[in-house]
């Protein structure tokens, strides 16, 4: 599996991850037309609680499933998906009956409303959501690709106009958005059912394959809430001190600058995989440090196209009205920021594979652990002080130490030498960026040159020779 696999891998597997959260921000227009700020700071609070109960919901099973599908074949491979899967099931209705029990104590703690009806439509989200990822983790890991798009397809297509229905023709507010999450997620759990029941064998489950499997994937749980706790906690903490109102400012924000967390998990679809199978090759470090270049490359370049024209595409005009509705666009100075927060969380995960490779897995708690404090403790100092802007600071911050702390110790155990000018180059443009470019002129040069300039200071001559052999094949193949 080489580079050019990589690339096709990341661009299939990505590409379903893309479009489940593309739905989020191409649901942001219709949002942001239909709910006030503190409407929609109230979803974006619900939206919060799922993702870190998700979480919860699969405890690094999600990764367990990944791992053992692709390292052990025949009988032995069944015995641990069937295990995995079963597991999963087993405990998303314990959980379920515990949130469900236990709605009207949390409720108001968790939504910042006294809706515990709402906290039902959520259960059922959560549970439907965590079931439908089975089976497309197990198309992940067959390397199915075309069931894998289809059921993204349709996920994405079933939330658009579900969404369209419910909360535009039937009026329904925030209750419509659960409505249409619900049918939407039952709809692709219903279809995905065969491939669950191809792979499920009771008299596989075995005591000694499920102690081994929660070995490997509990270690994930403390680092998925801590990440839960970098990516939810800045709007918890903006409800706390500044209000609902700010909290729904700030999402409309952070959505749009979701696109540069889209890319890195796009892209980690296809890594993780790739250095699991690539890890102990002679030259793994080699084509590692290969794709570290081009990879940040491309993500600072996307990355710094949005920073530079955010303020045309939030005033796009469709059909006579903005791409985001006017209210909103006092979110548009921490979308640049966001998107360089990102980046750094790109910088992290593109150091994951000396962790897993020499098997230091229980170090990922703890860079967890750096970030969401440094996320903690800079939100409450930044946000009294910036608003919005400061919980915008708390995530680059955050993502920063990350990416620091997994530096020192993947170097100490499998150290890799980067070309520092191609980490060092989309930085210093990204940071550029946060100072605002104005004038169109400047920022054609800007789009036009990031790549030019890229290419001919941040590469070196070895990483050159790649591409112009990679470029050559290509033009070969088709001609």
């Amino acid at each position: 599996m080489g580079i050019k696999n990589l690339g096709k891998q990341t661009l299939i597997y990505g590409l379903g991850h893309v479009m489940a959260r593309l739905i989020t921000f191409l649901l942001l227009p219709l949002y942001t037309h239909s709910f006030t700020k503190e409407e929609y700071g109230a979803l974006s609070l619900a939206y919060a609680f799922m993702g870190f109960a998700l979480i919860l919901y699969r405890y690094g099973m999600d990764t367990a499933l990944m791992k053992f599908s692709s390292q052990q074949e025949g009988e032995e491979k069944k015995h641990y998906i069937s295990v995995i899967i079963i597991t999963q099931l087993a405990t998303s209705i314990f959980f379920s009956l515990m949130l469900y029990f236990s709605r009207n104590i949390i409720v108001e703690l968790v939504l910042g409303v006294n809706k515990p009806d709402w906290m039902v439509f959520l259960i059922v989200i959560l549970f439907l959501d965590s079931f439908w990822n089975l089976p497309m983790l197990i198309l992940r890991a067959e390397e199915r690709a075309i069931p894998f798009i289809t059921f993204s397809l349709v996920n994405v297509i079933s939330t658009m106009v579900l969404n369209i229905y419910f909360v535009v023709y039937l009026s329904e507010g925030i209750e419509g958005v659960f409505k249409a999450n619900i049918i939407a997620s039952g709809i692709v759990s219903l279809l995905s059912l065969p491939i669950l029941f191809k792979v499920i064998r009771f008299k596989f489950v075995k005591r000694e394959v499920l102690i081994k499997v929660l070995y490997f994937s509990l270690p994930f749980l403390p680092a998925g809430i801590f990440t839960m706790t970098m990516e939810l906690s800045d709007r918890y903490i903006l409800e706390w001190l500044l209000g609902t109102s700010e909290v729904g400012l700030y999402s409309a924000g952070k959505k749009m600058g979701m696109l540069g967390l889209t890319i890195v998990m796009g892209f980690n679809m296809g890594w993780t995989p790739y250095f699991l199978k690539r890890g102990k090759n002679e030259n793994a470090k080699v084509e590692f440090r290969l794709i570290t270049t081009i990879f940040l490359g491309i993500m600072g370049y996307l990355c710094f196209l949005v920073s530079l024209w955010v303020p045309e595409i939030m005033r796009l005009t469709i059909s006579g009205k903005p791409l985001i509705g006017s209210d909103f666009w006092g979110c548009e100075p921490i979308v640049s920021m966001i998107l360089l927060g990102y980046f750094f969380f790109g910088t992290y995960v593109i150091q994951l594979p000396g962790i897993y490779i020499k098997e230091k897995t229980k170090w990922v708690p703890v860079f967890r652990v750096i970030g969401a404090s440094v996320l903690l403790i800079s939100s409450i100092i930044a946000i009294p002080i910036f608003g919005i802007i400061g919980a915008a600071l708390g995530v680059v911050l955050a993502f920063i130490s990350m990416s620091i702390a997994i530096y020192f110790k993947t170097q100490s155990v499998y150290p890799i030498a980067y070309n520092w000018r191609g980490i060092l180059f989309p930085i210093f443009f990204l940071i550029l960026a946060q100072v605002g470019f104005q004038g169109l002129l400047i920022r054609i040069l800007g789009t036009i040159f990031f790549p030019v300039l890229w290419y001919i200071f941040a590469t070196t001559n070895i990483e050159k020779k790649i591409y112009h052999d990679q470029l050559s094949r290509i033009i070969k193949t088709n001609s």
